[in-house]
């Protein structure tokens, strides 16, 4: 039979600050704890009465609950008020101190703090729970002109104060050593540390992945207005037939490096590949109002690609038509799995935006009239007049054939000029302004 104890004292870390959040987990893991998080009071509350943590540390300065707030539910919570509470501080005044005390605080730490400091109060109140106080009776104590309602239970208070004692003594008489291998520590620290964020960052949008660091989820989103890209390669399934696992993976890589280039420079976000299909959409996460037109650059700029290199016969890289389609609306966005994250988008506007790719034909981009809307400013279209697209009915489409000769700076309309440019930026400053 497996033991349903814990073997690792559990503590739940709260702030909103994801850096500090991932830097104190880290430091708390690699001395053996489990380690939980919330990012504000009430997620805190909600997670405490769930796990029961053997230990909460807790940000003073947070939104919708401070961290006084939420040591005083703790406290007067009668089935957490035997977790130690630890408070975190950017000052080490006597009002701090005090407000602290007030909410029933066990011990409070000073930001910055050092491993040493940090990991001697957490032992300390794994190794001394405090005891919940046995009177609910209040005194009102002046210190320095403020009032403070605290309760008459000395001996928790007397325990508080030992503990800041011992702690002080410990972390002096440490101090020299400590700070020689402060250093060294650190520096390993944010070794590891940027290991793990550069994998992230390399997969998902910065704000993302500061959430999945510090919290380990993200929150999805609706956005109401953005651009979803598919596309695809004709003949790729009767073609790879004849090709080996390492030249199938080569030709993809090479198509699929190149759109994630053109994407990056057309703030488009790459979310996935399906085998040779490729999905991008912008809008997102930073919402903007010109993300159907950089939608549109992009995929011009990928169909001039891979006509380039249809004329490159000395390549060993297969050439395959391309197909696009774009659509835009609303969509919801956020991140799926518990080990294996995907960054992912669902939605009638995605569905639709594939039906578009589907419909296109070869090197072509096929639109839809929401899409069309936005970009005809800029861009010379055909109408394709409404055609019937599976369980979604008759849509209109439109060709994007290339940018308007007055916007273009090349003959074959696959390059903004400096008008187009002076436009575009327009808009966004417009944005900004309304915003």
């Amino acid at each position: 039979m497996v033991s349903m104890l814990k073997d690792k004292a559990c503590v739940l870390v709260v702030d909103d600050d994801p850096a500090l959040v991932t830097l104190t987990r880290h430091k708390l893991i690699q001395r053996g704890y489990e380690v939980i998080t919330a990012q504000n009071g009430l997620d805190a509350i909600e997670i405490a009465r769930k796990e029961y943590p053997d230990l909460i540390i807790s940000d003073v300065d947070m939104p919708i609950m401070t961290g006084y707030e939420l040591c005083s539910k703790v406290k007067n919570d009668s089935r957490l008020n035997k977790i130690p509470f630890m408070l975190v501080t950017s000052f080490a005044n006597s009002e701090n101190l005090m407000k602290g005390i007030e909410a029933g605080a066990d011990n409070y730490i000073t930001k910055p703090y050092d491993d040493t400091t940090l990991l001697s109060k957490v032992e300390d109140l794994l190794l001394n729970p405090p005891v919940p106080p046995a009177s609910a009776e209040t005194q009102i104590v002046n210190i320095e002109g403020k009032n403070y309602n605290i309760r008459t239970d000395y001996v928790h208070l007397l325990n508080l104060l030992l503990s800041t004692y011992r702690n002080a003594l410990a972390q002096n008489s440490r101090l020299a050593k400590v700070q020689a291998g402060l250093n060294a520590s650190n520096l390993e620290l944010e070794l590891t540390k940027k290991e793990h964020e550069d994998l992230l960052y390399n997969i998902f949008p910065s704000k993302v992945a500061k959430s999945l660091l510090a919290y380990g989820t993200v929150a999805p989103e609706r956005y109401e207005d953005v651009t979803i890209m598919f596309t695809d390669f004709d003949g790729f399934t009767t073609g790879v037939q004849s090709l080996s696992p390492e030249q199938l993976i080569q030709a993809l890589s090479y198509y699929f490096d190149t759109f994630d280039k053109i994407s990056d420079d057309h703030k488009l976000l790459k979310i996935k590949t399906i085998g040779d299909s490729y999905m991008a959409a912008s809008g997102l996460p930073e919402r903007n109002v010109t993300h159907a037109i950089d939608a549109v650059l992009a995929a011009l700029k990928m169909i001039q690609f891979v006509q380039d290199h249809k004329n490159k016969s000395s390549s060993p890289i297969p050439y395959w038509p391309l197909r696009i389609g774009i659509h835009s609306g609303e969509a919801v966005v956020g991140v799926i799995g518990e080990k294996r994250f995907a960054y992912d988008m669902w939605g009638n506007a995605v569905n639709l935006a594939s039906r578009m790719e589907a419909c296109s034909e070869n090197n072509s981009i096929n639109i839809t009239h929401e899409t069309y809307e936005k970009i005809r400013p800029f861009f010379e279209c055909e109408a394709r007049g409404e055609m019937e697209v599976k369980h979604m009915g008759s849509i209109p489409m439109y060709f994007v054939k290339r940018i308007l000769p007055e916007y273009s700076e090349d003959e074959d309309g696959y390059l903004p000029n400096r008008l187009f440019v002076r436009e575009y930026n327009y808009l966004n400053r417009t944005q900004n302004i309304e915003d």
